[in-house]
């Protein structure tokens, strides 16, 4: 086995320094105060599938791995680690003073029984199949095999190996994630069918440890003293209050009640001029879905026409300082091993240009097929208090002058938008697709999910199988021609990526987030 590197990067001794001549002990116990939208569904990691959820496991365990501000990969529990030739073997060595908030120290078993969980199909974990790279997962999760099959175990308490049924470019990303989090078996069992649910019943290793949870009103995470790591904790904990409203989470904000949030970039750009800390983050994409079981979409030439006389120069210069246009699927905030997918990677792929002489051909040749002169009864929903209807309309409008294509716009309640877009009661749905982690394969997996609009991308399922397979470079290759498929085939014209923007005050600084701006790490943020 060949070794990989020390992924401590940062000396610790330099790390106390500056942290002790930055805060006064104060200061260092001060809390975060940061609002949810709802209380988390289960706090047992590998059913933390809600971003709530997720927030709060990422800040209560730590796995193998943990991922820096700027995306790259740092030592968790394991200080370093070993990757066998062929790059199906890794060694993680842990740290040996690693502990439960308990007391009881953390071993390489906790994670063995940890990612056995996740795999038994009894748990009924969303999240396990990210990792089917592991040796015996996939067959384990269906119950062919037992768990004691799976290819991870531990070698003595300190060193644990994970065995890989095939290379995946994500793999160590996604040990960073709630899924790969360990669990004490012992204190699972007498958990008894409750883990996760209440503090009483929950057992962690991260930088804090829950405290107390009022259901419906607030959680208390506090400072966990047991733990250890290459740099303290840099603050007291976090107290995170339920708060659905984001208006009142806007105003808590303003008052100074809250120390951050995340928020779509027009509001942000008024809270910009007033001091406070701002990362954008162009991390979703807004497009027109077809509904392919509707009779004229289904028709491809329609659907051909549609795609090559959409103009988005007819929008440009209505986008709003947060959108900009967009002509490929995967947002520019993605990347792959700190490499931009979108503008580096993948920078080739692109949705056909509009052609009018093109899109005119293939529309005579639709209306010949449903034996029509003009389609004049098709509608579009599209979610209120968004620009995006107004874009719409002038998209539309070059369809309704090019291909005698009109379409009516039902502008929707959010709660009736989605009832709608998820019982298929449309013609085309204007949607935004948004990713739950930091991979082109999050959003193009997507459109594997939409048999039900009667989307079938041939050969997209094999290609995103491959591209999950690979190298980094192997990989984005793969991504691109799956991408670059999706946008062939008439199903999603993309509109506009959009910029979210993570907001926080003035007198806080480190916050970690993941693409989304939902999944926040609290663990470095410091008081100024």
């Amino acid at each position: 086995m060949r070794n990989y590197k020390k992924i401590l990067c940062v000396c610790l001794s330099a790390m106390l320094i500056l942290s002790f001549s930055s805060c006064s002990s104060s200061k260092a116990d001060q809390l975060i105060k940061y609002n949810i939208a709802s209380d988390p569904v289960n706090l047992d990691p590998p059913l933390a599938d809600d971003p709530q959820s997720a927030l709060v496991v990422t800040n209560l365990f730590e796995g193998l791995l943990r991922l820096t501000a700027d995306g790259k990969l740092t030592e968790g529990v394991a200080t370093d680690y070993d990757v066998s030739s062929d790059g199906l073997a890794y060694t993680f060595h842990l740290r040996s003073d690693a502990k439960w908030s308990d007391g009881t120290p953390l071993t390489a078993t906790d994670f063995v029984f940890g990612f056995q969980r996740l795999f038994n199909p009894s748990t009924g974990s969303q999240s396990a199949k990210k990792l089917y790279c592991i040796q015996n997962a996939e067959q384990v999760h269906n119950g062919s095999l037992p768990v004691s099959s799976l290819g991870v175990t531990a070698d003595d308490d300190y060193t644990l190996t994970i065995k890989l049924a095939y290379q995946n470019a994500m793999f160590l990303t996604l040990l960073t994630t709630p899924a790969a989090m360990p669990c004490n078996e012992a204190f699972f069992v007498e958990a008894k069918g409750r883990y996760g649910l209440t503090e009483k019943t929950l057992l962690t290793n991260g930088a804090y440890r829950l405290k107390e949870w009022s259901k419906g009103e607030y959680l208390a995470l506090r400072r966990n003293e047991e733990y250890h790591s290459a740099a303290k904790v840099k603050n007291g904990g976090v107290s995170l209050y339920i708060q659905p409203e984001a208006a009142a989470t806007l105003e808590g904000f303003k008052n100074g009640v809250v120390h951050a949030f995340s928020l779509e970039g027009a509001q942000a750009e008024q809270l910009g001029k007033k001091g406070y800390n701002i990362d954008r983050n162009s991390n979703s994409v807004w497009g027109i879905l077809l509904n392919r079981t509707k009779p004229a979409l289904a028709n491809t030439n329609i659907a051909n026409a549609l795609m090559y006389g959409l103009d988005r120069s007819s929008y440009e210069e209505s986008l709003t300082d947060y959108l900009t246009p967009a002509n490929a699927i995967v947002p520019p905030a993605v990347s792959i091993l700190e490499k931009p997918y979108r503008e580096e990677l993948a920078k080739y792929v692109a949705a056909p240009g509009y052609n009018a002489v093109q899109a005119i051909q293939f529309v005579q040749a639709g209306f010949s097929d449903l034996r029509v002169s003009s389609l004049t009864e098709l509608t579009v929903i599209a979610p209120k208090d968004t620009p995006l209807p107004a874009l719409f309309s002038y998209i539309s409008q070059v369809w309704q002058r090019d291909l005698k294509i009109y379409f009516k716009v039902e502008q929707l309640e959010q709660a009736e938008y989605l009832q709608r877009l998820n019982a298929g009661d449309f013609d085309c749905a204007v949607l935004q697709l948004t990713g739950d982690y930091n991979s082109p394969d999050t959003f193009l997996s997507q459109f594997n999910e939409m048999g039900k609009y009667g989307i079938q991308v041939s050969g997209l399922q094999d290609l995103l199988q491959q591209a999950s397979r690979g190298s980094a470079a192997g990989s984005a290759a793969l991504y691109g021609q799956a991408e670059q498929l999706i946008l062939n085939a008439g199903v999603f014209f993309p509109i506009a990526f959009q910029t979210n923007c993570f907001v926080s005050s003035s007198s806080v600084t480190g916050f970690i987030h993941d693409i989304s701006g939902q999944i926040i790490d609290f663990k470095n943020c410091v008081f100024q």
